[in-house]
């Protein structure tokens, strides 16, 4: 994201890729595999790094929202609801990674169930906020704030918004999407939450099922990218001819 424009006249117009979202929505089977020491020192440094990369922008991100509250024309309208999901995205797919390490991390059997059912909890949650479940879920969810502005994108964002909106809708009716457990977490009803931490733990099935958000998060993310560069074409074009000066 471009928060600021410091020099139109050197910025060139971004090309505008269609890209085939249906990658990050393939089923993907574990299969029981289970870390060797090195395996879980790697793989947690590799998060590590992932999160402090991810995190570095939500400044950026926070600092845009907070420059443009009080502008409410269009332009301003419609950027701020694009910096607003690539918030919700990017902090959404930190806190996974963090469930993630930490589950990795742990060492005790108790808190290996603990940290499960924490991540089941952000994927619900997640996707719910994200995509919704259902007709009162979905009319508050962050995409379905998008809708409104597809008038004022070119037609392959409209495509590309129309194609992951059917990926996110599948999505929403083929899993339960963890709901009993995170009823269970959050209601804290004892007995049903020890029967609940009962379930097997298998290693590689708790991470791949965490990256069916994870993954669902990278598309809407390279979606926004997609809708940002109209944005920025958008101000380059005003600059190129003459309607926006820069101050």
């Amino acid at each position: 994201m471009k928060n600021e424009l410091d020099d139109l006249a050197n910025i060139n117009f971004e090309p505008i890729w269609n890209h085939d979202y249906s990658k990050y929505f393939r089923t993907v089977q574990y299969n029981g595999k289970v870390l060797s020491n090195e395996e879980r020192k790697l793989a947690i440094v590799e998060t590590d790094n992932t999160i402090a990369q991810y995190s570095s922008g939500l400044p950026l991100l926070r600092d845009m929202l907070e420059q443009s509250k009080d502008l409410h024309d269009e332009y301003h309208e419609v950027e701020r609801v694009i910096v607003s999901l690539s918030l919700f995205t990017t902090m959404t797919a930190i806190d996974i990674m963090v469930a993630n390490k930490f589950f990795l991390l742990a060492d005790k059997d108790y808190d290996r169930r603990f940290m499960r059912g924490k991540l089941a909890v952000i994927l619900n949650e997640g996707f719910k906020r994200l995509y919704g479940f259902n007709d009162t879920t979905r009319n508050k969810s962050e995409w379905n704030r998008l809708e409104p502005l597809m008038k004022y994108f070119p037609d392959i964002i409209k495509q590309q918004y129309l194609s992951l909106t059917g990926l996110l809708e599948r999505h929403a009716n083929s899993y339960s999407w963890w709901k009993n457990v995170r009823d269970t977490e959050t209601h804290i009803d004892a007995l049903s939450l020890y029967d609940s931490r009962q379930e097997e733990i298998i290693e590689s099935k708790v991470i791949m099922e965490s990256l069916m958000l994870f993954d669902t998060l990278l598309a809407v993310s390279q979606f926004l990218e997609e809708a940002n560069k109209c944005l920025l074409n958008y101000l380059v074009d005003l600059f190129h001819r003459g309607q926006l000066k820069q101050e």
